[in-house]
């Protein structure tokens, strides 16, 4: 299911055929065109943002477990052993679900932890239980964070479930706006171990084209409650994302 969201969606879609436009194309330089895709970006921010609220926790909780039910079913989780999973913050796709299916499933799970708010830079760490995430101290944006005394994730995890504001059948995605995944996803696509990346969301947050540039990274999967979206060849079977 994928719902337009028209004023974002339209915009994105005119920038783009404006720099194809060879008058056009000259007046539109990179710093221009990168201030163009923040003002987009900001603009389906505050509208993801407002849906986001509009909703209940019981409708988000509930679509949020039909999201983990699908993901129980792809061979690429069946067949993993270790599982980066994000923590939620209130007014947003609930991970709740994901976090007990993994542990239900005896798998390895990884959660983020920020290492610097000025850098945006974070880092994946082995938690052991939904016991043991209960029991993290809150850190930036309230959010439950492991110490920095655990096994890191980057060479241990298959598959990363990623967050997003947006998402779309091509695998785009957009964030909150901080840059922490996008970093993130930019250091693990160098590294040698191979990393299925799922953009998990709900249907109300799927638009028809992510307003995106050459450092936003692409999702292999795409999951909501109404759709399991194929995108990429999966990366355990030789080709390295991003390629």
């Amino acid at each position: 299911m994928c719902i337009r969201d028209s004023s974002s969606g339209e915009q994105w879609g005119m920038l783009l055929s404006s720099c194809r436009h060879p008058r056009l194309s000259r007046v539109f330089t990179a710093a221009a065109m990168a201030e163009q895709l923040r003002s987009i970006k900001n603009a389906l921010r505050k509208t993801h943002r407002s849906k986001l609220r509009s909703m209940s926790d019981e409708d988000i909780l509930e679509a949020s477990r039909a999201v983990a039910v699908r993901l129980s079913e792809m061979p690429e989780y069946q067949q993993s052993t270790a599982v980066g999973c994000f923590l939620s913050m209130p007014k947003e796709f609930n991970t709740r679900p994901l976090l007990e299916l993994i542990f239900q499933d005896g798998k390895r799970c990884f959660v983020p932890r920020v290492e610097s708010v000025e850098s945006s830079l974070m880092s994946m760490l082995e938690a052991e239980s939904l016991r043991d995430i209960d029991g993290f101290e809150r850190g930036a944006w309230d959010i439950p964070e492991p110490r920095s005394h655990r096994a890191e994730g980057s060479n241990e995890m298959e598959l990363l479930l990623v967050p997003g504001l947006a998402f779309d059948r091509a695998g785009g995605r957009m964030g909150q706006g901080a840059g922490f995944y996008d970093r993130y996803l930019g250091r693990v696509e160098k590294n040698d171990k191979l990393i299925t990346l799922i953009g998990v969301t709900l249907d109300e947050l799927m638009v028809e084209q992510v307003p995106r540039d050459e450092f936003d990274s692409l999702m292999h999967w795409v999951l909501s409650p109404g759709s399991t979206i194929n995108v990429r060849p999966h990366p355990h079977m030789g080709v390295k994302p991003g390629a």
